[in-house]
């Protein structure tokens, strides 16, 4: 039992040390053929970065990544390559942009470039812009007369720029100091343009002497400015009336592709009025995940994940005791350039001598102006187009490479449209491989006799970087075809299938035998190319001058007949 136990353990170990090794092998083979690709970019970027000017960041990196072997990275700044500062630094290795600290040159359109010694990948272009917050300017206030239960708004005025949007909000605020926000609530909000709304207002809006001043906040700078002071009065009413909603602002939205977009209304009344929000397609929207979000009060509908489909208007209603008229507003889904139809910009593996073609099909979406024609570019270059080595058809959004080369034209090529919503950049590999090569194969035919054992064998070769696979087919004299598989009489070798006998060195059945010709073809390929060879098998045991009426091996009876029917030949039956 010992003995048969250490045995056991022993065989254990040596199926998992041939299994570690065959893994190593297999990530040595990926990882070898990564290596000899061109670099491919796997890291996004934003359009737009914001910055503030002279202040220690804390949070200032952008990263580029691309695969594919040993990598060196390049960042540029309108086009001229940036260096390291005191206040910028690049690693090349890791491809990380650090700012420590903005000046107004750092300022402009960024691009990082990844190259090894096959090509060069790049990032779309993106702009790197100043964080602002400007100031309200001095200015006397303000008074403004409401009617109490009636809507009333102060205006923001001269509201100051606060870049990027998306850091910035309006906040009101009552009294001294900056600490007593006006409450926003269904009575009370806030529009688009910063502008303060009472839906219908009471007395306690007017609280005398006291003051409303705008204030705008900026998060990433943490900085908030106030201005556009304003006094508000408000004369009593001796009823208290019921108001209709009336429409007193609404704003159209727009999104990009994929991103968020906000449409706003607002309705006065007494009481304040529920809002109602209806679809293009005249359905009631409700807050709906990856879709639709509601909020202040109803008075906001986010649109998230935009698409071309929920392009249109929108139907906003105000509801109280009756409803008020329906507000349109519209919705626009726009696109910096996109690819349309199948094969657009494909990697692309492609013999020596043949041809690779790249397609760019750039459209905007519907509505919407044209794209520029493609630009073409090789590694980060801009292609000449002359020779005939390139050429570009179909408005400039067909590449053909012609003729290709390794040394000369493996690499990354890009395509680059533009339209007035932003930059496509699209790129693809071209890896020229060399082509399979057949250095042995058998003759053109054959012919087979009872005794017989026919060896085809094919000796064939490719680029290092691929794994050439075989594939045996059998057509017989009906033309009907099949894959070869190992059987009485065929023998296919393994694992590398290039090697196939025919054998029957111990048949003595002449029907056997021609059931076995036809044509035998080889295929010898891998997913970018392949070769065929096609070898006929004859035999001179049988003729007949009807060979549509042969039948396969599995109906050797029924051929035996045929044969001393049409032949008059005197087989027996065994």
């Amino acid at each position: 039992m010992k003995a048969t136990s250490a045995m056991y353990q022993t065989t254990a170990m040596d199926w998992s040390l041939c299994l570690v090794l065959l893994l190593t092998a297999l990530t040595c083979v990926v990882r070898g053929q990564e290596d000899q690709m061109p670099p491919k970019m796997i890291s996004t970027f934003n359009n737009e970065y914001y910055y503030p000017r002279d202040s220690i960041l804390m949070e200032a990196t952008i990263n580029c990544k691309a695969q594919n072997g040993q990598i060196q990275y390049v960042w540029k700044r309108n086009g001229v390559v940036v260096q390291n500062s005191q206040f910028v630094s690049i690693d090349r290795s890791t491809g990380t942009l650090k700012f420590v600290r903005m000046q107004n040159e750092d300022y402009g359109t960024y691009q990082c470039f990844a190259t090894n010694e096959y090509g060069t990948s790049l990032s779309k272009p993106f702009k790197v812009k100043e964080s602002r917050l400007g100031s309200f300017p001095a200015g006397d206030p303000e008074e403004v007369r409401c009617k109490e239960f009636e809507h009333c708004k102060i205006q923001c005025r001269d509201k100051p720029t606060c870049l990027p949007d998306s850091e910035c909000r309006v906040e009101w605020k009552i009294g001294e100091g900056t600490k007593a926000n006006v409450e926003i609530n269904k009575r009370v909000g806030v529009d688009g343009k910063g502008d303060l709304h009472f839906l219908w207002t009471n007395t306690e809006d007017w609280k005398v002497g006291s003051r409303y001043r705008c204030g705008v906040w900026q998060d990433q700078r943490k900085m908030l400015v106030v201005g556009s002071e304003t006094f508000l009065e408000i004369k009593a009413s001796t009823s208290v009336p019921e108001r209709e909603p009336i429409s007193v602002y609404k704003e159209n939205g727009k999104a990009m592709y994929g991103g968020k977009g906000v449409l706003r209304c607002m309705f006065s009344g007494y009481p304040a009025p529920d809002v109602i929000w209806i679809s293009p397609t005249k359905e009631v929207i409700n807050d709906t995940e990856d879709k639709y979000a509601i909020s202040d009060f109803g008075r906001v509908l986010t649109i998230l994940q935009a698409v071309p489909e929920y392009e249109g208007f929108y139907i906003c209603k105000g509801k109280g005791k009756v409803k008020s008229g329906p507000q349109r507003v519209f919705f626009n889904v726009t696109s910096a350039p996109i690819l349309t139809g199948v094969n657009q910009m494909r990697d692309l593996m492609v013999p020596v001598g043949k041809k690779a073609t790249f397609r760019c099909e750039a459209e905007s979406l519907p509505n919407e102006e044209p794209p520029t024609f493609p630009i073409w570019k090789k590694n980060g270059v801009d292609l000449v187009i002359d020779g005939g080595k390139f050429i570009i058809s179909e408005n400039s959004k067909v590449l053909q490479v012609t003729d290709v080369q390794k040394d000369s034209d493996t690499g990354a090529y890009q395509c680059m449209s533009e339209n007035s919503e932003g930059v496509l950049l699209k790129e693809a590999i071209l890896k020229v491989i060399d082509p399979i090569t057949i250095r042995e194969r058998p003759l053109g035919s054959y012919k087979i006799v009872s005794g017989d054992v026919l060896n085809l064998a094919v000796v064939a070769d490719t680029d290092p970087s691929l794994t050439l696979q075989y594939k045996w087919m059998f057509t017989d004299h009906q033309g009907n075809e099949k894959e070869i598989e190992n059987s009485e009489y065929w023998k296919i070798s393994w694992p590398n299938n290039n090697n196939f006998t025919i054998d029957v060195m111990q048949v003595t059945d002449p029907g056997v035998v021609f059931s076995l010709t036809g044509v035998y073809k080889i295929k010898i390929y891998h997913k970018y190319d392949q070769k065929v060879i096609n070898v006929t098998i004859e035999t001179d045991i049988i003729t007949t001058e009807n060979e549509s009426e042969v039948f396969l091996p599995d109906g050797q009876i029924q051929l035996y007949h045929m044969f001393q029917n049409h032949l008059g030949l005197a087989f027996s039956e065994k």
